[in-house]
């Protein structure tokens, strides 16, 4: 069951937000509580309501950074079909990674 924070979205015309935690260990009630808490803050604005579920796999995601960078590319389409969502991510190559930054 997910966990939701809506405000009165029909009302107000917001926007409705899936958030999916994919996660290889079971989380604490801390943990849980301290995601729903990032989630608040980087999605609790006004006009904007999201529902969180878990999508557990069976181990940690792994690549050879920053040599296989399309490797993030592959695991994110394999989570996007198990959760049923018909979309392809579009074509990429290594460069298109090239400009990434945390700054």
């Amino acid at each position: 069951m997910p966990d939701e924070r809506l405000v009165d979205f029909d009302s107000q015309g917001g926007n409705l937000i899936s958030v999916f935690l994919v996660t290889h260990c079971e989380l604490s009630d801390q943990s849980y509580k301290n995601v729903l808490s990032f989630n608040d803050d980087l999605l609790g604005m006004n006009n904007c309501s999201y529902a969180m579920d878990i999508l557990s796999v069976k181990e940690e995601f792994d690549f050879d950074f920053p040599f296989n960078m399309l490797a993030i590319k592959s695991y994110v389409q394999e989570l996007i079909k198990r959760l049923g969502i018909d979309i392809t991510l579009p074509e990429m190559k290594e460069r298109d990674f090239d400009k990434l930054s945390q700054d």
